[in-house]
């Protein structure tokens, strides 16, 4: 039988694939995210450009909204320093068996 708690506990808790990061909603930290941060092409302009967006993928039950403010407490390769900024641009969707949660980010800074 699957364990489901054990295995996103394995991926999305652990230090081996997930990032820390520390939530800010309206200008006040609420707490600690890890998630996976992806990448996804999509294509824009009539089939004429590929966009590519960042993604946030991360276990269901944690606190993340529309318009928070996620800040890197580590770094995530050479792209990703500690201090990084990324805005969560729309609600957070269920993925794949509606366990995990994915989120677009943007407006990185550092």
């Amino acid at each position: 039988m699957i364990d489901h708690a054990h295995d996103l506990a394995a991926v999305f808790f652990g230090p081996d694939f997930a990032s820390l990061f520390n939530v800010e909603r309206a200008g006040v930290s609420v707490g600690e995210v890890r998630f996976i941060l992806g990448e996804t092409d999509e294509e824009a302009l009539e089939n004429r450009a590929v966009a590519t967006t960042r993604t946030a993928r991360f276990a269901g039950g944690q606190d993340v909204r529309a318009d928070d403010r996620l800040v890197a407490m580590e770094a995530t390769g050479a792209e990703v320093p500690v201090g990084t900024v990324f805005k969560v641009l729309d609600r957070p969707k269920r993925v794949n068996d509606g366990l995990e949660m994915e989120a677009l980010l943007g407006s990185a800074t550092a």
